[in-house]
């Protein structure tokens, strides 16, 4: 499962990237933040081994990983998507994207 979580990952940026260089900000935006909410849901079921709803997920996030809670808080709330704010989001996603890599919070 981990895996195909983390092939969802790229398949989201890959069309976030596409998007982008398109343009089409809200299409990105959307694209983005699917990665951003597959990471959190990676580092989740990494340490429980189960994948969880959205709210669930956000409320362990919150305890274990709470920069991945605050950035998907922070960016969710968006409403307009425009280059500059998209491009913050698509930073953040590369970002958080090597979290995946790190050790899980209960090794």
């Amino acid at each position: 499962m981990e895996e195909e979580l983390m092939r969802k990952v790229s398949a989201y940026v890959r069309r976030g990237e596409k998007y982008f260089n398109e343009r089409r900000f809200e299409m990105a935006y959307n694209s983005y933040m699917d990665a951003m909410y597959t990471i959190g849901a990676y580092l989740v079921y990494r340490d429980t081994g189960i994948l969880l709803p959205v709210g669930e997920m956000m409320r362990i996030l919150e305890g274990r990983y709470p920069e991945v809670y605050e950035r998907i808080a922070a960016y969710s709330g968006i409403t307009t998507f425009d280059e500059e704010t998209v491009s913050s989001l698509r930073e953040e996603v590369e970002r958080l994207r090597g979290m995946m890599t790190l050790p899980s919070s209960d090794e």
